[in-house]
This record gives structure tokens, C-alpha cells and sequence, in this order.
């Protein structure tokens, strides 16, 4: 029985270098330049080609900001999608506070060669996390105080990073008033 597995593994391996080998040969080619007024298709059916200089310039979509973070595309936090944009309510304040608190925390596994963790990249983050109830004003009552409790606290670790805090012992503040705000978000009646 031990030779069809050795068959089928020689097979596997062979299609498998054949794959690789094609997928690294080099290719080569040669390009023919067309002159100015040369139609570059023989093909009488096909479009002419347009000059450059003859077509519109595509326009860029404004870039969006982060609220909290007042960047267009240079920081850390602002190519990523704004949790709880254009929710409203309970839900959007509860996507909010949890999607900022989840990217805070995902930055803490970026360390340097000596396990160390940039505060910089953390604040920006953690700013979004303690602003994030302002954009939701129209969440009910207990949300928005539960919120809160997670903006202050945010705000004092954010003065912990600046007074050269350890990051993750910093960050562990935020447990309890987090884990208290789902708590307030599941009697709401939101799931996040």
C-alpha cells in the first residue's frame, strides 16, 4: 500500500514544481512603436484610439476623515472604515465605542524588534475611542452615560501615554468601563 502513496505524493510534487516553473519562467516580448498618425489596430471594425490630451480627467473622491482624528489619509487610523458612520442610535453608538476599542487593541500587536509598542500610533486611536459618543448624540440615555464613562477613562489613559505609562498597562484601564458599555449595549437590545 505504501507505493500509491508515494505515487500520489510524486505526482503532487511534480504538478506542483510544474506550476512553480511556470509561474517563474520569464517572458519576454517586443513592442512595435506606432507613429503619431498611425492607427495603432489593423482591424477596421475596431475604435479609433484616443490621444491623451482628448479625454476628461477622472475626479477624485474627497478623502473622508476619521472622526476624532482631524487626518485625510496620513495617520494610522485613517484608512480604515469608521465604525458606527452613518448608524444611528443605539447601534451606531455601540459600533462606534466597541469598533474603535477593537482597533486600539489590534494596535497594541504592532511592536518594534524590542517588543515595544508606540504610543503615537495608539492616541490617535484611543482619541477616536473618547470621541465617538459625540458623533452619536442620538443614542438612548443609559448608552450615552455609559459612553461617557469609556470617553473619561479614555481620556485619562490617553494622559498616562503622554506621561510615558506603559502602553498595555495604560490600556488595561479601559476594561472594566468597555466591558460595563457592552454589558449597556446588550440591555439595549444591540448585539455587536
Amino acid at each position: 500500500m505504501r507505493t500509491p502513496r508515494r505515487l500520489a505524493t510524486l505526482v503532487l510534487a511534480v504538478s506542483a514544481s510544474a506550476a512553480l516553473a511556470a509561474c517563474s519562467s520569464p517572458v519576454s516580448g517586443t513592442a512595435t512603436p506606432v507613429s503619431q498618425g498611425q492607427e495603432a489596430s489593423t482591424d477596421p471594425a475596431a475604435p479609433p484610439v484616443e490621444e491623451a490630451g482628448d479625454t476628461d480627467p477622472v475626479p477624485s473622491p474627497a478623502p473622508q476623515t476619521s472622526p476624532g482624528t482631524g487626518g485625510t489619509g496620513t495617520g494610522t487610523d485613517d484608512d480604515l472604515p469608521v465604525p458606527g458612520a452613518g448608524v444611528p442610535g443605539d447601534l451606531g453608538l455601540c459600533q462606534a465605542v466597541v469598533g474603535w476599542y477593537g482597533y486600539a487593541g489590534l494596535s497594541l500587536i504592532s511592536v518594534d524588534e524590542n517588543g515595544y509598542v508606540d504610543p503615537a500610533s495608539v492616541v490617535p486611536l484611543l482619541e477616536a475611542l473618547r470621541d465617538a459618543p459625540a458623533d452619536h448624540q442620538d443614542a438612548s440615555a443609559p448608552l450615552l452615560a455609559a459612553a461617557d464613562d469609556v470617553s473619561g477613562v479614555t481620556d485619562e489613559v490617553i494622559g498616562q501615554l503622554g506621561s510615558g505609562t506603559d502602553v498595555f498597562t495604560a490600556f488595561e484601564t479601559l476594561t472594566g468601563p468597555v466591558t460595563d458599555f457592552g454589558a449597556a449595549c446588550t440591555s439595549a437590545g444591540v448585539a455587536v
